[in-house]
């Protein structure tokens, strides 16, 4: 990033759907430039109404972004932030050589732990940091963006240490009112991450319930902590110890504790949501479910069963769910 004035940088939000959509409004309410890469609908929508509609802490603001939807319309940029679902990364940064030529730091927010290598590949490794995101978003309609859950966003050097860039870049979110943590080890926060999305992703999308009520129920929590631990698993056997000193969800704990103290621990996440009155979130996956669109199961699920087989750990539970989702998927396409 440059050494200018704090905020003097150019963001490209690539893959502006719900959660990108709400990076892009919060950045640019702050005072950013921002553009976004979204669907043409929605891209169209934030044209007309003269920026985005973000709706968030009971209100609403009309953050000036600018959104496009052809590739190669998109101006140059100096931070590009990709929040695509995995499986369409290639295809979305296809047409953007313009911005990989100057983009001088790129950060991933989507999950899984092969989206860096991707982006890698498209603008070079010197330029990419690792990332996670705890945020939750969801797109309304065409142009209107609602913030569901506070979390923290995590950047690290890869594969580990922190640098002045990596500390620009938080405090660039922090000052737009998204809470920023800098980890020294951030892919073992995006393995945590993953091993989270293993159950946060499948539950909701499996049952169509809100995410806490997933966390409340006694027999899903249950679920919830099985899928936990077969995926920590998978995490030791690939020599990554999980850091979730990061995360909202103490994803460690629940991986070692005893079976009636994880689930307990999982269902105070629950009660915690329904305290801060988050009773509004519906993980990506079922919102993709909701509007027929290609799940991320294959970044996710996916890639637990796939690297489980190749390190000889056994993961009934996530190749139960990985089985299902894909069953979905498939009917979706």
């Amino acid at each position: 990033m440059s050494d200018g004035a704090l905020g003097s940088e150019r963001f490209l939000v690539v893959g502006a759907g719900s959660l990108g959509s709400v990076y892009g409004g919060f950045l640019a309410r702050s005072g950013l430039d921002v553009q976004l890469l979204a669907r043409e609908q929605h891209a169209r929508a934030i044209g007309v109404g003269g920026g985005l509609l973000l709706e968030t802490g009971g209100g609403s603001v009309l953050a000036p972004v600018r959104a496009e939807w052809r590739p190669d319309r998109v101006e140059p940029a100096d931070v590009v932030i990709v929040l695509t679902k995995t499986g369409d990364t290639a295809a979305a940064l296809v047409g953007l050589d313009q911005v990989s030529e100057s983009v001088r730091l790129a950060v991933s927010l989507q999950n899984g732990v092969e989206k860096d290598e991707l982006l890698a590949r498209w603008c070079g490794p010197e330029a990419v940091v690792g990332g996670v995101s705890m945020v939750g978003g969801t797109l309304v309609e065409p142009g209107v963006v609602r913030h569901t859950f506070s979390g923290p966003t995590i950047v690290g050097e890869l594969p580990a240490g922190t640098s002045p860039r990596v500390e620009r870049l938080a405090a660039l979110f922090e000052r737009a009112g998204l809470e920023a943590v800098v980890s020294a080890d951030v892919r073992a926060v995006e393995w945590a991450k993953l091993v989270h999305a293993l159950p946060s992703m499948a539950l909701p999308a499996l049952t169509r319930l809100p995410f806490h009520e997933t966390l409340l129920s006694p027999e899903l929590a249950g679920v919830y902590v099985a899928l936990v631990r077969e995926g920590a698993r998978v995490a030791q056997a690939a020599g990554v110890e999980l850091d979730d000193g990061a995360l909202v969800f103490p994803i460690r704990t629940i991986s070692t504790a005893p079976e009636a103290e994880a689930i307990e621990l999982v269902r105070e996440q629950g009660r915690r949501l329904e305290r801060a009155g988050m009773t509004d979130v519906r993980v990506s996956m079922l919102q993709s479910i909701e509007r027929g669109r290609r799940l991320e199961v294959e970044a996710i699920h996916g890639y637990v069963v796939r690297e489980a087989e190749r390190l000889g750990v056994a993961v009934p539970t996530v190749d139960l769910c990985y089985r299902l989702l894909a069953g979905i998927d498939r009917s979706l396409a």
